[in-house]
């Protein structure tokens, strides 16, 4: 009897350490899967890698092209035709600030050769250049070329060109997406549409937007004057003018 219940009790005990180790299994598994499911949770509110923050980038999604235009201002020349007139010249002017503001290399005056009138394009030619000098250009900004025209053509006309670039977006108005439904709140087709045609549109020369402009070169008098000072020892920055002084308000007193 005693050896009975001996054996009674150690079976209990046994089976009471297996639901002991059942139950902590199932509690470390609970945990386990709890822990992987807050993972997952806050890894979904985590933020975008590289990769996938440049989908959201307006510059790729809607990228700006720039690319070259010749402008191009012809004047008829009449055989007859012997100086330049008050619309040639205000054409001129304006073509000439228009190539200040956004040209690139040289402007360049084409006349005809061969044409009857070539005799007379050569004098427009002449105070075509004046009336470029007087705009303002130099003449290392201005180059010459002459062109075959047709012999039939009296009135074949002097041609002023220069280069300049112009911007260009995406077109806008992609409304293929339901914008009230974006559980993974990814990018919508128009996103960045309209700033990046704006910044296109007000850019002030699109070449900028290929690579930086060169640097001016320096002002040789003044360089030469701070260099002088700086050999004899003397102060070499700008003098001090009085309006640059100021003082407290004493508004708060």
């Amino acid at each position: 009897m005693v050896l009975q219940a001996l054996r009674g009790r150690m079976a209990l005990c046994k089976a009471r350490s297996v639901l002991w180790w059942i139950e902590g299994v199932e509690k470390l598994m609970s945990r386990l899967i709890l822990t992987l499911l807050v993972s997952f949770g806050l890894s979904a509110c985590g933020a975008f890698n590289g990769r996938e923050d440049a989908l959201f980038d307006a510059r790729y999604q809607h990228p700006i092209s720039v690319d070259p235009q010749v402008v191009t201002l012809q004047m008829d020349v009449p055989k007859d035709k012997v100086a330049l007139s008050l619309a040639d010249k205000a054409a001129i002017d304006a073509f000439a600030r228009s190539y200040k503001s956004r040209g690139h290399g040289t402007l360049t005056i084409a006349a005809p050769s061969g044409s009857p009138n070539e005799a007379a394009a050569v004098s427009i030619v002449a105070e075509t250049r004046a009336a470029l000098a007087d705009a303002g250009l130099n003449g290392s900004e201005v180059g010459y070329a002459a062109y075959r025209a047709s012999s039939a053509n009296s009135s074949a006309p002097v041609i002023l060109t220069y280069r300049r670039y112009v911007a260009s977006a995406s077109p806008c108005g992609n409304w293929s997406k339901d914008y009230a439904f974006a559980p993974n709140n990814a990018r919508t087709p128009n996103f960045g549409c309209a700033t990046q045609n704006n910044l296109a549109a007000i850019v002030a020369d699109p070449a900028d937007l290929i690579g930086p402009r060169e640097w001016d070169p320096a002002y040789a008098p003044r360089r030469d004057e701070v260099v002088e000072k700086y050999r004899t020892g003397e102060v070499t920055e700008a003098a001090e003018s009085g309006n640059s002084s100021g003082s407290v308000s004493e508004v708060a007193e």
